[in-house]
């Protein structure tokens, strides 16, 4: 990582939940846990993973979450604190009730998804952020996107001295998130009834501080979030 490279790309903080919702069902349609999630035979399956993704990150949003998006529009980042207020159950049951809603005849194995996903939540990190989401769109002309997105979010984890956890849903996810750091923590997380993995990762606050490259991060625009 150079000078050059982490002035290069910017990060914006958007709101529009729609918006970042199309990039990630453009992005994860192949995807194999989407596609255990809502299988390929469903007629429409498109607007299932469209309404999952969608309830997902405005639920996050709604909770002190964060989403960022490349100007070009070709990539996002959604992350969700650690610390924050806690979750009460009636909000809850408004999350299942909007994705059971969204998801038609999927709903049963997007619920078990979350589900699964909040089972294996690792206890006993130090604070972090939570990185649920992250994807390019495919056929994406900015090059490194994605990049810039990472760069702002390591920006914000590194002055607050936070990690950041995340579940890799393929190998190069996995790849992409050692490259920055991260180390897989525990197994990995099976779906059920399947052999499709994911490999939960952490990016300890401070393999962020001991990075060769850390120093470069004070060049970085902060995304501006609180």
């Amino acid at each position: 990582m150079t000078d050059s490279m982490v002035m290069a790309y910017r990060a914006e903080v958007t709101r529009d939940a729609d918006e970042v919702a199309d990039v990630l069902t453009s992005a994860f349609g192949e995807d194999p846990v989407i596609g255990w999630m809502v299988p390929y035979e469903i007629p429409g399956r498109e607007r299932y993973v469209a309404g999952f993704m969608r309830a997902w990150v405005r639920f996050m949003l709604d909770h002190e979450g964060t989403a960022l998006i490349s100007p070009g529009r070709e990539a996002v980042l959604v992350w969700e604190p650690s610390e924050r207020a806690p979750i009460t159950e009636q909000d809850n049951r408004a999350f299942s009730a909007d994705i059971a809603a969204a998801t038609g005849p999927a709903a049963e194995r997007c619920l078990r998804l979350i589900e699964l996903l909040d089972a294996h939540y690792p206890p006993g990190l130090p604070p972090h952020v939570h990185g649920a989401l992250a994807a390019v769109r495919p056929g994406a002309t900015s090059r490194g996107a994605f990049f810039g997105l990472a760069v702002a979010m390591l920006k914000h984890v590194h002055t607050r001295k936070l990690g950041v956890y995340c579940e890799a849903s393929s190998d190069s996810s996995s790849a992409l998130w050692q490259r920055f750091g991260a180390a897989p923590i525990g197994g990995q997380i099976l779906l059920p009834d399947s052999d499709i993995p994911l490999t939960p990762l952490f990016l300890h606050p401070d393999a962020i501080a001991g990075h060769p490259a850390a120093h470069l991060l004070a060049a970085v625009p902060d995304p501006g979030v609180d």
